[in-house]
């Protein structure tokens, strides 16, 4: 018991790493929640979903699951993509090939579509070191959403890079063919539809 006058401790957990760089098999070890993501040896932990990119990624969500053939999967963080041995993340959206396994704790083969939903607090990780983590091994497809705008951008491999596939912020309209055929509205992500 603290004696009288004294600050009671706080009590938090401690997580223990290995000595970097990190590798797909020590996070494995760690058995830790989606949250933690490996770049290049380095142990990321992202920020819980906020209202807002939680509501944006399960329309988002539901949009991709009604527009993909039988033959693809729509996955959310709780599943993630091991680029390589020393990289692993957990995106927001992963339109997958299917596989033998529906419910995939992890994806070892190359995504067709990653999609970031991205606000300020994770903007920047998501739009630079994340996106050159897709482009440099070879994801074909990558969508950024920013809540905020609203705005969508969505970008396709090109000779190892991304180049612009079409944008759309408020109440425009985004249409993509590759992987998934579907028309956006990135409003209609974050408000309620309007009343008829």
């Amino acid at each position: 018991m603290p004696s009288p006058g004294s600050a009671a401790r706080s009590h938090r957990p401690t997580l223990m790493l290995p000595a970097p760089p990190l590798t797909v098999t020590d996070l494995d070890e760690l058995a830790l929640d989606p949250r933690f993501e490996l770049i290049d040896g380095m142990f990321v932990i992202r920020p819980w979903p906020t209202p807002l990119e939680t509501r944006v990624t399960k329309r988002l969500v539901r949009l991709l699951v009604e527009a993909t053939p039988s033959d693809m999967r729509v996955h959310t963080r709780d599943v993630s993509v091991r680029i390589e041995p020393r990289s692993e993340v957990v995106p927001d959206i992963i339109v997958a090939a299917a596989g033998d396994d529906d419910r995939p704790q992890r994806i070892t083969s190359l995504p067709l579509l990653i999609v970031e939903v991205a606000e300020v607090g994770n903007r920047r990780y998501d739009r630079t070191l994340k996106f050159d983590l897709y482009r440099d091994h070879g994801v074909p497809s990558c969508w950024l959403v920013d809540p905020d705008g609203p705005r969508i951008d969505a970008y396709r491999l090109v000779d190892g890079a991304y180049v612009p596939a079409g944008s759309a912020t408020g109440d425009e309209e985004l249409t993509v063919t590759s992987p998934v055929a579907c028309t956006i509205v990135p409003a209609s992500l974050v408000d309620p539809p309007r009343p008829g």
